[in-house]
């Protein structure tokens, strides 16, 4: 009885916890914006099976390569996403920190400017490779043509449709951007019955198709109608704040995945490039659930920040999302890794060889939603944290993924490494809040924290 008693005791004395764990997942559950979550997640989960049927039938046409081939032209078109040089950034963080502030003529400002500089930057940069496409079209190589023209819409894709992507704030404006995902797969789906009788044109157009289909419907229902205006002081106050962030921010995904890409064309040839860019596609199809719940969080996270200057309200917003975004990932990992062995040799024979990559590479998944606290520091304007986070952990990749090339270790120790060198960024994040907690609400902020004042 005694024994039962102090079992009984324990059990009593951690039951508020239990309790409060079980509020949060019932908040979680009902509140509006989780309704906007599934909503998004909900499209972007039909564009996630459009993707992975789609890529199924260009897997069983289109070797590993031709299509190493075409993704080593777009390893240029990463690198070339720096010269956005921090307008997303200031875009992304401004608008919806001002709009929390109240002050919306100055957010529109700020919206006006980074509309000027990426359409400008969208239309130069795509220029300059439809330059390249008609070179090769004279040279007769119209394998490079069409390859170059591919970049051309990927490059109005990321500046343009980034611009547009970060003035979606309101749940309805989310739904827009879940039917824009459905809207590109349907496009992307229609491409299909052409790698029958040609596999690389079909491939050229699934991979540009869909997304310039996209990009027009964003275009259209976009939630901001403004006027064309540039103005060189205002655009150098936009990058001398965002630059810093955005540095981290380009580090973290274009300049990562063009990294990879680059050590694995200059190491393992197109061929392994080719398997890479399979895993890295089916991958990127998994992760629009957990970017689904990211790119609603995000803004929100400014928002709250900018009104309250809270990091525990901000941990009360995210950490029952990010425990169930956790789950959801993990869920899907297992399901994947037993349904992979059998699926890859069936469907996609001529890319058997890239299953240990895809196995290794959908760890990032979990890995992905428990990044969410990032936004943490973005909020608070932690520069400095920032970049050492980003550029910290890709050091770790790139010194494992040398080091794994020199092995022997095959394209498997390459995704390997930034697998751990991704998991080594969750680790520094986490790490980080935990160290600089605080017992009161309001948080301290030094110079960086506000928005308005430049790094």
């Amino acid at each position: 009885m005694i024994s039962w008693l102090a079992v009984r005791g324990r059990y009593v004395k951690n039951l508020p916890r239990v309790v409060s764990l079980k509020q949060t997942v019932e908040r979680t559950a009902s509140s509006a914006t989780l309704k906007v979550v599934s909503a998004l997640a909900g499209g972007n989960l039909l564009a996630t099976v459009i993707a992975i049927i789609g890529s199924l039938v260009q897997a069983r046409f289109v070797s590993p390569s031709d299509l190493g081939y075409l993704r080593s032209f777009s390893i240029i078109t990463g690198y070339t996403v720096f010269l956005n040089l921090g307008l997303f950034e200031s875009l992304h963080r401004l608008y919806p920190y001002y709009i929390g502030k109240g002050q919306r003529s100055l957010a529109l400002t700020h919206a006006e400017i980074g509309q000027a500089w990426n359409v400008a930057m969208s239309l130069v940069l795509s220029g300059i490779f439809v330059a390249f496409a008609i070179s090769s079209m004279i040279l007769g190589n119209w394998h490079a043509m069409l390859a170059w023209l591919v970049q051309a819409v990927a490059i109005a894709v990321i500046f343009y449709g980034g611009y547009l992507n970060a003035t979606f704030r309101s749940g309805h404006d989310f739904k827009t951007i879940a039917k824009g995902s459905v809207i590109s797969g349907a496009a992307s789906f229609l491409t299909l019955p052409l790698f029958i009788a040609w596999p690389y044109v079909a491939l050229i157009l699934r991979s540009s198709l869909g997304s310039l289909v996209n990009l027009i419907y964003l275009h259209i229902r976009r939630p901001l109608h403004l006027q064309w205006r540039f103005n060189w002081k205002e655009w150098y106050a936009l990058v001398r704040q965002g630059l810093p962030i955005f540095i981290a921010s380009y580090g973290a995904t274009s300049l990562w995945s063009a990294l990879e890409a680059t050590v694995v064309l200059r190491y393992l040839g197109t061929l392994a490039l080719g398997l890479w860019t399979m895993s890295f596609m089916l991958f990127q199809a998994a992760k629009m659930l957990p970017d689904a719940i990211n790119a609603v969080y995000f803004p929100r996270i400014n928002e709250t920040f900018g009104r309250s200057e809270s990091i525990a309200e901000l941990w009360q917003l995210t950490r029952g999302p990010m425990l169930l975004g956790l789950f959801g990932m993990l869920l899907i990992v297992i399901l994947s890794w037993m349904c992979l062995p059998i699926v890859i040799p069936i469907l996609m024979p001529k890319y058997v060889a890239s299953i240990p990559a895809m196995d290794i590479m959908l760890l990032i998944l979990p890995i992905t939603a428990l990044e969410l606290p990032y936004a943490f520091l973005v909020a608070q304007g932690r520069i400095v944290q920032q970049n050492f986070i980003v550029y910290g952990s890709m050091g770790c990749f790139l010194l494992l993924a040398l080091a794994a090339t020199h092995l022997g270790l095959g394209l498997r120790g390459v995704v390997s490494a930034s697998v751990m060198g991704q998991f080594v960024e969750v680790l520094l994040i986490h790490g980080y809040l935990y160290l600089t907690r605080k017992p009161r609400q309001k948080c301290q902020r030094d110079q960086t924290s506000d928005p308005s004042t430049p790094a």
